[in-house]
């Protein structure tokens, strides 16, 4: 399953890097829509993302997040909100670089942590867990950040539809506005 998710993800980033439609962002690393299709494919699989299964799905989306960004916050704070919308929410890290260190050694906690979606969900409400980050877990959210760079993106939070249809979504939308604009 992982394998069609990185295929789809890979092709919406894709889209959205050809089309413009990370315009609140800076421009890629990556020169070519190829290129950024390569990184994708190549690294998705190894960032194990955090993920929010939908009961019934209707979308899949690939949230990139920052534990210290407020409208990050509001989305993992009503993950179940979208859930329930039967929207599967998948969650990387984005480490801007003025709170890089901070982000990678809170995240790294995240990650390192028995149950991820409990952790992520007291991250981002401020309760950060009581295990300590590993070179390993800090590795990882340093890779997934490194991604979210190499594409260019640089605010938070930036949701990408990756199935059925592929869109990029900028900010903190609720499940019925994303809903709206995917039956459009």
């Amino acid at each position: 399953m992982m394998k069609g998710i990185t295929k789809n993800i890979a092709i919406a980033l894709l889209c959205a890097l050809s089309s413009g439609a990370f315009a609140a962002t800076t421009p890629a690393t990556d020169n070519t829509p190829q290129e950024a299709y390569d990184d994708i494919t190549r690294s998705l699989d190894d960032l194990h993302p955090i993920t929010f299964q939908a009961p019934a799905e209707k979308y899949k989306l690939l949230v990139f997040i920052d534990n210290q960004c407020s409208y990050c916050s509001t989305v993992v704070k009503n993950v179940k909100k979208y859930t329930d919308a039967g929207l599967t929410m998948s969650f990387l890290t984005v480490a801007p670089k003025s709170i890089r260190d901070s982000v990678i050694e809170d995240m790294g906690r995240v990650w390192c942590s028995i149950d991820k979606t409990k952790s992520l969900q007291q991250a981002m409400a401020g309760f950060l867990p009581d295990n300590d980050t590993t070179p390993a877990c800090s590795d990882l959210v340093t890779r997934q950040s490194a991604l979210a760079d190499r594409l260019g993106i640089t605010v938070t939070p930036v949701m990408v539809v990756v199935e059925p249809e592929t869109r990029t979504i900028v900010g903190s939308q609720p499940p019925a506005a994303i809903l709206a604009a995917l039956k459009k």
